[in-house]
């Protein structure tokens, strides 16, 4: 089992190619979503694999869902169907209940659902919500096939103008770029638009030729290209590094401080 970010350094090291992978028969994913271009490039990278994800947190004990191993390749973007003993509920924003390929935040309820966080009432009345029920915090949708397809989690969601922008999806596309190492998207204030997505990308050793002007350019007009045009990036910064949690996890909450270091809340549209 894998994370996201490990799976993308996989797939973006020039040298594993170079190695026999054909003993690789199971790949799981999991602890965030797995995008659909990196998804791409590991069925590439692996074709004969059995390629998963499953979803799950640390208050349900376990796994709520999980894709199947068969067919051969999960659909991208989703998180398997729920697994037994689970019950969900997808709730909209204005608390009525999601119907199929609608967005909302996933509430579940397992038999092995903690009961509260340790001396943090606060948290555990806004998580827990009775009769056994918790609120995961994530956005998600469950498609006609009810398999869940997690979006990003809720308070990692841009807000541009009223639109939800999910940081997850706009990562994904800037991994296409051919120049691009890994990236990390945040939301940083805007006069008019409120939020506006900042990348932190690291680059290649041949982007790292390249005029860093003229590279950001390149990065602004791949999502312009791709992505409908209140999703388009505002801000690229080049870093060496993404900072990641031991276990891989982007630290955006890191980028984001630095991310609101770098700019002056801005009102060009």
């Amino acid at each position: 089992m894998l994370v996201p970010p490990q799976l993308l350094l996989l797939v973006k090291e020039p040298n594993v190619a170079k190695y026999d992978q054909s003993h690789v028969r199971t790949v799981l994913s999991g602890a965030a979503p797995l995008t659909v271009e990196v998804y791409r490039l590991l069925t590439k990278l692996l074709p004969q694999a059995h390629i998963c994800q499953a979803y799950g947190s640390t208050e349900t004990s376990g796994i709520i869902s999980i894709s199947p191993l068969y067919p051969k390749h999960m659909r991208p973007n989703s998180s398997g169907a729920l697994v037994p003993g689970v019950r969900a509920r997808i709730v909209k924003p204005d608390g009525t209940l999601a119907g199929y390929d609608e967005e909302g935040e996933l509430h579940v309820k397992t038999p092995a659902l903690a009961t509260g966080y340790l001396n943090d009432e606060a948290a555990t009345r806004a998580t827990f919500l009775g009769d056994s029920w918790m609120r995961t915090g994530d956005l998600v949708k469950m498609d006609r096939s009810n398999e869940i397809v997690v979006v990003d989690r809720i308070k990692e969601m841009i807000k541009v103008r009223g639109f939800q922008v999910a940081p997850v999806e706009l990562e994904g596309c800037i991994l296409d770029h051919p120049m691009v190492t890994d990236v990390c998207v945040v939301g940083v204030p805007h006069l008019y638009n409120g939020e506006v997505p900042f990348a932190f990308v690291t680059i290649s050793h041949e982007g790292q030729q390249m005029n860093k002007a003229e590279l950001k350019a390149s990065i602004q007009r791949h999502i312009e290209k791709n992505k409908a045009p209140f999703k388009r990036l505002h801000y690229v910064e080049i870093i060496d590094s993404i900072p990641k949690t031991p276990s891989g996890k982007l630290l955006r909450r890191v980028l984001r401080q630095e991310a609101r270091k770098l700019v002056v809340p801005s009102a060009k549209l």
